[in-house]
């Protein structure tokens, strides 16, 4: 490790590292440490960050440097450790992992920060398919035939969810008649981050993304490839943040759009919304068809606007919906009937109802389905990665490999938690080969399974080097 002695500085290619950090060409280090300095009064978190932020600048790549080139697109500090968050779509390997270096070596060489760490923008987006990142859950809601309430259904839930506690954001998919954002009160313009990103709207506290928050300038008529694009992107590269769940709200038929979000989007889940008509029980039986031939479980079928004795005005439909779950035949995945919605006036206006304490019919009848949503979505819940996991999702190989290596010169001989992507076994392996070239060993190596967020992988360093190490798949 690094000694006073050892650190005097030397000048590489856009910032100055200590030359005890200069590595044979193809090494990978086994930690990085800042050089000793002289003390100094103690900093804050957000001194510290200004201090990296102003030394990043300092930084030269091709077109200036990292933050004016909008590489970085956040600079983190707690307790001693900084994390810059880059995004790597727009470099190449090489630049990529000569970024890394010297982010690094900024971060370290900046007075109060022990530690340096780089993430992925896009960490949790899956490897294959349509990413959407920041989003826990996505439910699907879809019907083929129109007019069957399903954008107020979507947004009802919404509200709904959002009075439980969670947190949720709603995607309205229809590009030739959104309802989502005039049903939500959100408008628009969408923003956008420092990478391009689309920013969704905030409607008290839900978030949401449409194609009517974006076209200011009027109708526009989108076809074919349009279509998937405009939905891939606003969906895909949206920044949502931290969502429990997003509702995706389907447009009605089995198009381009429909297609490409149950072909590609992680969808965890679906209900399929139906009037107690003959016409709409057809409609819901080619959706679910859809949903079933792409694996994605329908969680069960709505009756929208059944008629009700408690309702003020009449239904213009017949029925009270109870059997239409049990008349939707192809849809073998259909768990237990769901409450019916009645034809609800106060459902017209979703901004002003209050589905935590329901007091109309079509408020409790929402909250019933709430109820049987929030119970999927705790059931479809994978196991969760430690809070202090080490992020690597989304980093080149070389550079997630040093930023691994680099963490057991900061927890010693305490376990050390990383997520990665993809199957990790050559990931291990190097991990594995470089310590015990160091000299140190591993006493259990864990590997689990968390689905489409990932792999995590937990090193519990052996207590004496000299134990040999093991490597357990748990999954």
């Amino acid at each position: 490790m690094p000694t006073n002695e050892s650190s005097a500085l030397v000048d590489t290619p856009g910032c100055r590292l200590p030359a005890a950090w200069e590595l044979p060409t193809g090494e990978i280090p086994l930690w990085i440490e800042r050089s000793t300095m002289p003390a100094e009064p103690p900093q804050t978190d957000d001194e510290i960050k200004r201090a990296v932020v102003d030394r990043l600048r300092a930084v030269q790549i091709p077109g200036g440097d990292p933050i004016s080139e909008q590489l970085v697109e956040d600079v983190t500090v707690e307790s001693g450790v900084v994390t810059f968050v880059v995004n790597f779509k727009r470099l190449d390997q090489s630049m990529a992992d000569r970024i890394t270096d010297q982010l690094q070596g900024a971060g370290l060489a900046t007075p109060g920060v022990e530690h340096a760490r780089v993430a992925a923008v896009d960490a949790a987006a899956p490897e294959t398919g349509l990413p959407v990142t920041g989003v826990e859950s996505i439910i699907a809601i879809g019907s083929a035939k129109g007019g069957v309430g399903k954008s107020t259904v979507t947004v009802a839930l919404a509200k709904a969810l959002d009075a439980a506690g969670l947190e949720v954001a709603v995607f309205d998919a229809n590009v030739h008649a959104p309802d989502a954002p005039d049903l939500l009160g959100a408008e628009g313009p969408v923003r956008s981050t420092p990478s391009g990103s689309p920013i969704p709207v905030d409607a008290d506290g839900i978030e949401v993304m449409s194609v009517e928050l974006i076209a200011e300038d009027g109708p526009v008529a989108w076809r074919g490839a349009m279509v998937h694009d405009v939905v891939t992107d606003l969906l895909g590269n949206a920044d949502w943040t931290d969502r429990d769940v997003l509702l995706l709200d389907l447009p009605p038929g089995i198009g381009e759009a429909v297609t490409t979000l149950v072909q590609q989007a992680p969808i965890d889940g679906s209900l399929l919304v139906s009037t107690p008509t003959d016409e709409g029980v057809r409609a819901s039986e080619r959706t679910g068809a859809l949903l079933d031939s792409y694996g994605v479980p329908v969680i069960g079928a709505v009756a929208n606007m059944v008629a009700t004795d408690e309702a003020d005005v009449a239904s213009p439909y017949e029925g009270d919906g109870r059997s239409l779950a049990a008349e939707i035949e192809s849809v073998e995945v259909l768990e237990d009937a769901l409450e019916p919605i009645p034809f609800d006036p106060a459902l017209r206006e979703l901004q002003t109802c209050t589905f935590d304490e329901p007091s109309t019919p079509g408020e409790t009848a929402v909250a019933s389905i709430t109820e049987t949503l929030e119970a999927f979505l705790a059931d479809a819940a994978g196991p969760e990665a430690p809070a202090d996991a080490v992020d690597l999702r989304g980093l080149p190989p070389a550079a997630s490999q040093r930023q691994a290596l680099s963490e057991f010169g900061v927890t010693g001989d305490a376990p050390v938690s990383m997520l990665v992507r993809g199957e990790p076994r050559e990931f291990v392996d190097v991990i594995e080969g470089t310590l015990e070239r160091d000299d140190r060993s591993l006493a259990r190596t864990t590997i689990d399974d968390l689905g489409r967020e990932g792999w995590l992988v937990e090193f519990e360093p052996a207590a004496d080097s000299s134990t040999p190490s093991t490597s357990e798949p748990t999954a």
